[in-house]
């Protein structure tokens, strides 16, 4: 099993994403080679120390006298590697020089208007009968990056018979090191998404670990059974506790002893997804006020919106399809 990933913004990001992807199937027990192409003067990768045993690195030299034979023997199926994730030359997106047969090709898309620039007009120089995969790579919302690459590759007039955007990304790299400590938080959650990437490029290639929380917390010290609510139960939950305060019957006792401790507290801020724009046919507003919504939860990005307060319906944008995060 093969996949191959190129870098939209030139090497970093297919360099970071196929390293990520790579570390994540072996750190769930499948035998994987990273195998990066370079040229000659191009950088190497620092020695890394926190791997797991069963990944294998290697870096071939696409000048040298011997790649004409080493690239097809360590690509070539072996049942002791079951997973091979190239790191190729973003050219070879476009014109790869060696067979790749029929593996899945990958254009990891980083978050600048640059980046996405860069990505787009690489995919739209390939010539592959297969279509290729458009993976976003350190975006604010992981759940967000594929709406955002999808929207670029719209603007840039490209359609989704001649793209397909993994509808997870992955995040950015650390600055300091090239993979985050074994068994840390981040290190579970990015490999967590990179098993998502693997798995929706190549459906059942390496086995999901259990439910996040089950991930996340052996890594938390005191954290209890981890919480399961999606959005659903979280705001029938408020809105429960919310009729039960007006009532005086909220917290109770029993609820207040199993809270959460919050220690040197304080009531602070944080940025929350909203609408701005002019509105007509509010009931609190004149037409044509502008106003900023509540958050907003759900929308089709296109139609409608549904937010803390109320249903919207959507006009005209003020720009190309925005992006809701």
């Amino acid at each position: 099993m093969i996949i191959a990933l190129f870098g939209g913004d030139g090497r970093a990001v297919g360099t970071h994403a196929a390293f990520l992807i790579a570390r994540a199937a072996a750190s769930v027990g499948t035998a994987t080679t990273l195998l990066r192409v370079v040229g000659a003067h191009e950088s190497r990768l620092p020695r890394l120390d926190s791997v797991p045993d069963t990944l294998r690195v290697v870096e071939l030299c696409r000048d040298g006298p011997s790649f004409a034979e080493d690239f097809p023997r360590e690509t070539a199926a072996d049942p002791a590697r079951r997973l091979v994730v190239l790191d190729l030359p973003p050219g070879w997106a476009a014109d790869c020089p060696v067979d790749l047969g029929e593996c899945p090709r990958v254009i990891a898309v980083g978050p600048s208007v640059l980046e996405r620039a860069m990505a787009v007009s690489m995919l739209r120089a390939t010539a592959h009968a297969a279509v290729p995969w458009l993976l976003g790579c350190g975006f604010p919302s992981l759940g967000a990056s594929d709406r955002t690459v999808r929207d670029t590759a719209a603007a840039a007039g490209l359609d989704d018979t001649s793209i397909r955007v993994i509808p997870r990304g992955l995040p950015a790299p650390l600055r300091d090191a090239a993979a985050p400590a074994h068994g840390s938080l981040l290190a579970s959650l990015s490999v967590r998404a990179a098993l998502r990437v693997l798995n929706a490029v190549v459906p059942g290639a390496v086995p999901m670990p259990g439910h996040p929380g089950d991930v996340i917390a052996p890594v938390l010290a005191g954290m209890g059974e981890a919480d399961r609510r999606d959005a659903q139960d979280r705001l029938r939950d408020l809105a429960d506790a919310l009729d039960a305060a007006e009532d005086g019957e909220y917290p109770s006792a029993e609820e207040l002893a199993a809270a959460p401790v919050l220690e040197e507290w304080e009531f602070g801020m944080r940025p929350v997804a909203a609408l701005v724009g002019r509105v007509t046919h509010h009931p609190d507003f004149p037409p044509g006020r502008r106003v900023r919504t509540s958050e907003v939860y759900v929308s089709d990005r296109r139609t409608w919106a549904r937010t803390y307060s109320r249903l919207y319906r959507l006009g005209r944008p003020a720009g190309p399809r925005p992006s809701l995060q």
